[in-house]
Parts: C-alpha cells; structure tokens; sequence
C-alpha cells in the first residue's frame, strides 16, 4: 500500500492528514431550517492541551479511483462498459464513531469535535460536491475528534462508524436540530428521516441524458396517527451498516468513498417505469435490487403482488483503505 508523506506531529497535537475524500428530488437551492448554525465557513478545532491529541481523519470522494469533481462526467461507470456518469451531488452521512485499542482489542467511543457546521459530538456530513448544480459552495472531506486524555493515535490501530444517523438524530425535528442535521437538501422528512447517501446524477449526459441516483435512507417508518413528527417505533429497514477496517494506519492512511463502486451492477441508463428515479431506497424498487447489497445491506425487494424477495447484503466497497 503506498505511503502518503502528509502526517504531522507536534508536542501537543497529532493531526492525520491524506487526500480528500428517497422521496425527494434535486434542490436547486440549499438551505438550512435555523439561521444559528450556517455562519462558520470553515472548521475550527477544538483547542488541545498538554495531554491530548487532535485526531483529523481525511476521506477522499473518487469515482473509479478518479478524484471526484463536481459536474464531471465518468466512464466507465455502470453494468454497460460504455455507460458514462455525469455527478452533480456526492454527500454522507456518518455517525457513532469508535477506535480500536490495540493494547486490549476494545472499541472506544469517539466524540466529535462539535463546530456547528459539519459535525456534533456524534454525526458528521461529508460534502464533496461545490455547488455545481445543488447544495453550496463550501466541502468538507474531514473528520475530527479530540481524543481522551492521556491517550495518544499510536494507542489505536483501527476505526468503525455507521454509514448514516442513529434513530434520534435521523427523526428529529429539523426546525431545531443543530447542522450538519438541518439540511434542507438532505431531508425527506420528519418523519422519514434524513438521505444518508445523495448522489445525484445522469447516465449518457451527451445523449440519453437519464437521471440516475442513490439516495439512501431509513424505510418503512410508521406513523399511524399521520403526525408528520417522529415515526412510532424503530423503522423495519434502518439501513445504517457499520463499517470497520482494522490495521488502520492513523500515520497514513485515509479513506476512499467510491461512486462507481455502488453502481457497477446498475444499468445507469434505464429506469424501471413508474418508479422513483435511480433507488431511492424504497422495498418496491427494483434498481435497489443491485445497489444496497454493494453496500453492505440486505435489501428486501416487495412488489405488492408476489412474496417478498431478499437481496443478501454483499463485501462493501464504497469505503476503502489507502
């Protein structure tokens, strides 16, 4: 595995450095539903004192091991050889981070550095796209944390976290909820919850021109009484897999989050009719079939005719190591 030449370490302050890495439809416009928490513009660290450490765990948005660059168009991308993938939008979720001790082989919870835009002590949102044609101009490919006290990067070797938000954070209302949770253009709804995943693209831009996206979200969420507030108990398919890589070299390593990965069983050129475009995560949706186990889900496909049909979850390779 080739080493990156980016890892600084001072007295007091060991930061890791490397490359960077539905119901609803585009947003032309992002917008935020409380006006207190979209003033940063940019990520400030927690301060560090003699007996902590600054942890900054970089992930780098890549298409095919293409870096990613908003409004660019890939190929090959897809089940078809030739199919080519223009990617407008290309933003995660991820929460309930944890370290492997490597003296006692335990996991230890990891709170975030809390910078009201990007992260609270348990979520964080990675945005790789600019505002090419959603969101908005400013990306984060980062996450940091302040380790515990007396504890240094060299006592871990490994990291786990949860591809999209835990319960409460995903149907909480949005109205009241601190960003990254108030994003407009990552919101279904309250009840709903939030997009884990919202890629957003076209397959053949110069020709067929066919919308093509994955949003990932939380499915089969009850609300009996029609509240539009959080659903009554615990959604049938949550969809939040944990991802975990061991002999993870805080020195120089980062992590890959790969587009193409998720789509190479997809036909990017064709939708099933009357279905949402692309998967947006629905049971009814048969381009779901391909794209959910590549992310490490079981994914139950119902047609409302025949019995249910489960697609078993396969090897995720939508985060990877380098």
């Amino acid at each position: 595995m080739r080493q990156l030449p980016f890892f600084r370490l001072s007295i007091c302050t060991l930061v890791i450095a490397g490359l960077t890495a539905c119901n609803g439809g585009g947003d032309s416009t992002e917008t935020t539903t409380t006006s207190s928490t979209t003033s940063s513009t940019t990520t400030t660290p927690s301060s560090s004192t003699s007996n902590t450490s600054e942890l900054t765990v970089q992930f780098k948005g890549v298409v095919n091991d293409q870096d990613f660059v908003c409004g660019e168009t890939y190929r090959p991308v897809g089940a078809v050889i030739q199919d080519s993938y223009k990617i407008n939008d290309f933003r995660v979720y991820l929460s309930q981070f944890k370290l492997l001790n490597q003296h006692n082989a335990s996991y230890e919870t990891l709170s975030l550095t809390v910078d009201n835009k990007w992260q609270t002590a348990n979520t964080a949102l990675l945005d790789f796209e600019n505002g090419c044609l959603n969101g908005t101009p400013d990306m984060n490919t980062q996450v940091k944390a302040v380790l515990p006290a007396g504890k240094s990067i060299t006592d871990y070797n490994g990291i786990c976290f949860t591809l999209g938000l835990p319960f409460d954070e995903n149907h909480g209302d949005p109205t009241v909820l601190p960003s990254p949770l108030n994003i407009s253009g990552m919101l279904w709804s309250w009840t709903t919850g939030r997009k884990f995943i919202r890629i957003d693209g076209m397959g053949d831009p110069e020709n067929l021109k066919a919308s093509f996206v994955v949003h990932l979200g939380s499915t089969g969420c009850s609300d009996v009484n029609k509240q539009g507030q959080q659903p009554d108990g615990p959604c049938t398919y949550p969809n939040t897999p944990e991802i975990c890589f061991s002999n993870f070299d805080f020195s120089r390593h980062h992590i890959k989050v790969d587009v193409a990965q998720i789509l190479k069983e997809s036909n990017i050129v064709y939708n099933t009719p009357d279905t949402a475009v692309g998967c947006m995560s629905g049971n009814n949706d048969p381009e779901c079939q391909t794209i959910l186990p590549l992310l490490g889900i079981d994914f139950t496909y119902k047609d409302g005719v025949n019995l249910p049909v489960l697609y078993p979850k396969k090897e995720q390779r939508f985060f990877t190591v380098q």
